[in-house]
């Protein structure tokens, strides 16, 4: 009888094998109160099932040809779905409680989810075409992946040693990669990828609440975003175009931000934030192959922003420790080249701007307390430096408008100095430097080409140099030095005419050359207080050398050149 029994079962199970067109499928239950579903459509579906505790849910449906299903639930109360149309291949595994899987797949789609010793966690995949993603969770608690791709991409997210981590990809077209690896109590990553070829990469290690966005939309683009041992930290990266790469680092941060937006092809952005509290940074390019790159290493509500916009243009951007600092560096053009660094310091303000082409600026700070450096620049291959190092309320003001000009301005310890350089025209030179001293200011001038001039204030207080100068190769040269409330002022208008005051030692000395013309020599020396030097010079090769060692002196010199009839 029971020979019977089993050959009559094998010619139904026979027969059923053939009306169900070659499909299997195997469903092994231990426990009580599982539930599993299998439904089969089309030629040669594989599906396995097995379920080892209590409560468990699984359905499979699979229509169409050669699909593949493998479903392991070891726990209680799990859950996991699946639908695939055809040529795919799904994997789940599932081993601790309360965890849910649910798996879409339309053609020719692989997925694979592990869920291993975690509780809550919930992971998601819809695919349409030829795309693959795994799904690992290991030891965590209410993590949550999300993945859904259309074309032929690959996605895969890794969450281990987590709790509450959350990872959301999207992929549209063809041949993107995704990578996300989290392993930190309440991360986000959220990926989203429409075009051909680009890669992103997101690691988020030892975090709480931390939150990383890339975007991309182009071919061969590439993020990456790299949070570790932060708290509340936010990384964000925007791609439109071809060939960008991006790149943010972000360790032992309390609520840090970084941004950057790409728009073009070919650009570069780095940064890099490390020990700091509350810092930012956001980066925008647009067109081809701009570089930008930032480190924020310590410091306190420091702040970082660069725009550029055309062609190969170069920022980079340092701050070391401080607090209240900004920066910023904005480039309209082609081969333009800035730096500005920023070490400790309180509230200091350093802005560059380039308009034009292969232009050259840096700025430095170092220490110092609501210090300003603003430099400006408009044309072709001017060059700006300026340093300043300690003091406070000091600042320094640049403008370059032409080809060739060159600026250095220095300003060290100090409290409310202020230097000031125009520069129009071509080749022209300025350099001004203040050291200590209280309230000086230096204002220069030049129009024209190859023009000279260097201005020193050196100790002293409430003084004041200005230079203006108009025409070709002239020069001018002011010291003051241990003064206060003293006047040098030179304004030259021809050609090589060439100027010096050396203003020493005293109070409320005043000292003004006036040149129109060419080659005209004028030297003003002031030791003393209360004196007085004015020279004026009009016409061709005139020489003046006026000499004060004292106090209350006046002299006044005027020179012309005599028309004979």
């Amino acid at each position: 009888m029971k020979k019977l029994m089993l050959i009559l079962m094998a010619v139904l199970f026979t027969a059923g094998v053939s009306m169900a067109q070659d499909n299997q499928s195997m469903v092994d239950q231990t426990g009580d109160d599982n539930t599993a579903t299998v439904l089969q459509t089309g030629f040669w579906n594989m599906s396995e099932l097995e379920q080892w505790g209590d409560n468990n849910i699984a359905d499979v449906t699979q229509t169409g040809d050669y699909n593949m299903s493998y479903l392991a639930q070891w726990g209680n109360f799990n859950t996991a779905m699946v639908n695939q149309a055809g040529s795919n291949y799904s994997t789940i595994f599932q081993w601790g409680n309360h965890n849910s899987a649910d798996v879409t797949q339309t053609m020719a789609n692989y997925s694979s989810i592990t869920q291993l010793w975690t509780d809550y966690n919930h992971a998601t995949v819809e695919q349409f075409g030829f795309n693959t993603s795994e799904i690992f969770q290991f030891w965590g608690v209410d993590n949550i992946a999300d993945v859904y791709q259309s074309g032929i991409n690959y996605s895969q997210i890794n969450q281990t040693f987590s709790t509450w981590v959350e990872a959301y990809v999207a992929q549209y077209g063809f041949f993107n990669k995704s990578y996300v690896d989290q392993s930190s109590v309440w991360d986000i990553a959220n990926v989203i990828q429409d075009g051909w070829f680009n890669k992103s990469y997101v690691s988020q290690i030892n975090n709480f609440w931390s939150n990383a966005l890339i975007e991309q939309d182009g071919d061969f683009n590439w993020a990456n975003v790299d949070q570790a041992n932060g708290y509340r930290d936010f990384a964000g990266i925007i791609q439109d175009g071809f060939a960008n790469k991006a790149s943010i680092r972000q360790y032992g941060n309390d609520s840090n931000w970084a941004g950057v937006i790409q728009t073009g092809a070919r650009n570069l952005a780095e940064v890099y934030q490390v020990n700091g509290i509350a810092n930012s940074v956001f980066i925008t390019q647009e067109d081809v192959a701009n570089w930008a790159f930032t480190n924020q290493i310590g410091g306190f509500l420091n702040d970082i922003r660069i725009e550029q916009y055309e062609n190969y243009n170069t920022a980079t951007v340092n701050q070391k420790g401080g607090q209240f600092n900004r920066a910023y560096v904005g480039q309209l053009g082609d081969w333009n080249w800035a730096k500005i660094c920023q070490k400790n310091g309180t509230n200091n303000d350093a802005g560059i701007v380039q308009i034009g082409y292969g232009n050259s600026a840096h700025a430095k700070q170092k220490g110092g307390e609501s210090n300003i450096a603003q430099l400006i620049q408009f044309g072709e291959v001017n060059n700006a430096n300026s340093l300043q190092k300690g003091g406070a309320n000091n600042e320094i003001f640049a403008m370059q408008d032409g080809i060739g000009n060159d600026v250095l301005m220095e300003q060290f310890k100090g409290k409310g100095n202020l230097a000031t350089v125009l520069q129009t025209g071509n080749g022209n030179y300025a350099y001004t430097k203040q050291v200590e001293g209280k309230g000086n200011e230096i204002f220069v001038n030049q129009e024209g080409n190859m023009n000279y001039a260097e201005t020193y204030q050196v100790g002293g207080e409430a003084n004041l140099a200005t230079v203006n100068q108009v025409g070709y190769m002239n020069y001018s040269g002011i010291l003051q030095q241990d003064v206060t409330n003293s006047i040098a002022d030179v304004d030259q208008d021809g050609e090589y005419n060439y100027s010096e005051i050396y203003q020493l030692n005293g109070d409320n000395n005043n000292a003004i050359i006036t040149q129109v013309g060419d080659y005209n020599y004028s030297g003003v020396l002031q030791d003393g207080s209360n004196n007085t030097a004015e020279v004026y010079q009009d016409g061709l090769g005139h020489a003046s050398v006026v000499m004060q060692d004292g106090n209350g002196n006046s002299a006044t010199v005027d020179q012309y050149n005599v028309v004979t009839p």
